[in-house]
């Protein structure tokens, strides 16, 4: 059975973009960590002038135990925010991350690694792609799955589904840990769970839109039980 990670972005934009002063991502890890989720993923870009690093040292302290990834791009201030916190796992992501920071993360990558972090990369599921984490050293992929989930027809989601499968079973006979993420819901998440090699289910926005009928405890607990 594959884990569930609740993604922050969407909580985070809700606070910001929605002025909610009486949320804070402290408190939804709280919750959401004592209501089972196995781990928490947010990204950052240190440019935002309402969320800071400070406050995400607290929503890091606040997983306590619970394994947390923090997706950034590959740039060197960001890097160094990476080494310091005790986070367990470090997501790359980026438009052309390859093709644009190679060097940098033939850099990047040895320094986070000698600090015992986990390096992920996220990818459209592309098996050139996928060659070229592995050659970087990476312990996990993150697989974008919205071909899937934004797909329509019958059809359509079976050759997406055939196609995060093929991607996950390589990365898995290449030691490579998997994850899905991008438009999973409680409706269409089983089809890409059953796939034995994906490990890890990412979900954010659809976890927040139902908490707001339901309460977030029951949201969480409700998609674990879909996926179960």
């Amino acid at each position: 059975m594959a884990q569930m990670e609740l993604n922050l972005d969407a909580f985070s934009n809700a606070k910001q973009q929605l002025k909610l002063n009486g949320l804070t991502l402290a408190g939804v890890v709280t919750i959401a960590g004592l209501s089972g989720v196995d781990g928490f993923s947010l990204s950052y870009d240190g440019r935002s002038q309402s969320f800071t690093d400070k406050d995400l040292e607290l929503a890091i302290a606040a997983a306590m135990h619970t394994r947390f990834a923090i997706r950034i791009a590959p740039r060197a201030e960001l890097l160094q925010l990476a080494l310091s916190l005790p986070v367990k796992q470090v997501t790359f992501v980026a438009d052309k991350l390859f093709d644009d920071y190679g060097a940098d993360l033939e850099t990047f990558i040895p320094q986070l690694k000698d600090a015992g972090k986990l390096i992920s990369f996220r990818l459209d599921p592309d098996i050139s792609l996928l060659k070229k984490a592995y050659r970087l050293g990476a312990d996990l992929v993150e697989l974008d799955v919205q071909h899937y989930s934004k797909n329509n027809s019958a059809a359509g989601q079976v050759e997406a589904q055939e196609q995060v499968a093929l991607m996950a079973r390589t990365a898995e006979k290449n030691g490579i840990g998997v994850a899905v993420n991008g438009g999973i819901t409680y409706q269409n998440a089983m089809p890409l769970v059953s796939i034995d090699a994906v490990e890890n289910v990412i979900v954010g926005r659809t976890i927040l839109g139902r908490s707001i009928f339901v309460g977030l405890e029951t949201a969480i607990r409700d998609f674990k039980a879909q996926v179960a």
